[in-house]
């Protein structure tokens, strides 16, 4: 079980303020995210080819963003990581998680996972969840059947009920979770989302997995749990959950995606997602439209202590007028760091990152390693509305943050320091994390 399921009973146990009034949360001055069991962060440093090592769980890390369901581990991580254990041919994984929101309180979870990437055996994964704060059983299920040996071509459906968010809000749920209880922010925006769905998948070595899929989704909208509770920052208010656009979606989506991998002792990085999705047009639901987003990372080496992580983010509205809950937002912590969370939206968007990290020492005792380095980072862009659904970035006052910042040789501890270098007397905004924002 990760530390941080303890530290959420301990905290629920231990109570707290109820939140008062809906209100934004100040990013400026304010603790930034703890995370204590980092998932796969995003984006991380080259390192000199190494000779093979073990794929022991803990070494292993396929870095991806958090997009699509995530109930069945890509085959060839999965390789890598191995599961727990081996079981009647199978490698397997059945475990117990803990989350906390503002919409949900705590939600307890058993995440479980079935597969054989050397066979042609069916690939199947699940998970059951229930919402305190709402009394409400939550749920997932994927079932994945290779086709065609060597099993590179797959066919799979899926169902599911869930507390979802945006795409573009990347915080992961341990790091949102420990968020929430520690400094009493929330970065992320929720709705229920139930539906299936069924998809052609195509794993192209050494490119992308090419998948076609057409999903029928019902969205509602969550309300604020006013008994959200908090260890510190007691009397700050939550900001509220804005409602969204309900109803039922039912849209076709061809996406491309390629993760990396990283070891204890290789770290690479390359990372797309790429996703065109069109709703109505002849196939029922209450909204027609279609959207295409494209996410692009990148990790390069410029020195054996200096990394250079760049990120470049593009949506844009082709047709028709996207629901709330699909629009594109950034502000906050997931890109333009000096500002305010989801300060900008609409249906077009810009974003440009990039992080350079310097090793300053690094200390070894013996069975230790740890070390400090130094970053300098630069986010710009934004969302906007555009009447004709035409993607200008030429012609919008595209906003640009910038700071500095110091992590260990291991990014397990990052603090941040941001302002926006368009005005000249703007105020600092400081973050904690525990992992890479990209």
């Amino acid at each position: 079980m990760k530390p941080i399921v303890l530290i959420l009973l301990l905290a629920i146990l231990a109570g707290g303020s109820p939140a008062r009034a809906a209100e934004p949360d100040s990013l400026s001055g304010s603790p930034g995210l703890l995370e204590f069991a980092p998932l796969a962060s995003d984006s991380d440093s080259v390192a000199a080819p190494s000779p093979p090592e073990p794929a022991l769980i803990g070494e292993v890390e396929w870095l991806s963003a958090p997009f699509g369901e995530q109930l069945i581990t890509e085959p060839e991580a999965w390789r890598a990581w191995r599961g727990p254990r081996s079981r009647g041919g199978h490698d397997w994984r059945l475990e117990p998680d803990l989350n906390y929101n503002r919409v949900d309180l705590l939600r307890i979870s058993l995440v479980g996972e079935i597969q054989d990437p050397s066979t042609m055996a069916p690939r199947v994964g699940g998970r059951y969840e229930y919402a305190t704060g709402r009394r409400r059983a939550l749920y997932g299920v994927q079932f994945e059947q290779p086709l065609l040996p060597p099993g590179r071509l797959a066919l799979g459906v899926s169902m599911t009920r869930r507390t979802d968010h945006s795409e573009l809000q990347q915080v992961d749920e341990n790091e949102n979770s420990a968020a929430l209880l520690f400094a009493r922010q929330d970065y992320r925006d929720y709705f229920e989302r139930e539906g299936f769905g069924a998809y052609l998948a195509w794993r192209v070595p050494d490119f992308s997995v090419i998948s076609v899929h057409v999903r029928n989704d019902t969205y509602r909208s969550l309300k604020l749990q006013g008994g959200t509770r908090s260890i510190f920052e007691r009397d700050r208010a939550l900001r509220d959950n804005p409602p969204v656009d309900e109803g039922d979606i039912h849209a076709v989506l061809l996406r491309l995606e390629r993760q990396t991998r990283r070891t204890a002792r290789t770290r690479a990085g390359f990372y797309h997602w790429i996703e065109l999705e069109r709703a109505g047009h002849g196939m029922g639901g209450d909204f027609e439209y279609t959207r295409a987003l494209a996410d692009l990372r990148s990790v390069l080496r410029l020195s054996p202590t200096a990394t250079l992580a760049l990120r470049a983010l593009g949506g844009t509205t082709v047709t028709g007028t996207l629901p709330t809950q699909k629009e594109f937002t950034t502000g906050g912590v997931d890109g333009l760091r000096a500002h305010a969370f989801a300060q900008y939206r609409g249906n077009q968007l810009l974003l440009a990152q990039a992080e350079y990290t310097t090793a300053l020492w690094r200390v070894r005792p013996k069975g230790f390693d740890a070390g400090l380095h130094a970053i300098a980072f630069v986010d710009a862009g934004r969302a906007w509305d555009d009447a004709g659904l035409a993607w200008r970035p030429d012609r919008q006052p595209l906003q640009v943050d910038g700071g500095f910042g110091l992590t260990t040789s291991e990014d397990n501890l990052r603090v941040y320091v941001a302002r926006n270098l368009q005005r000249s007397r703007s105020g600092a905004v400081f973050s904690v994390r525990l992992q890479r924002p990209f």
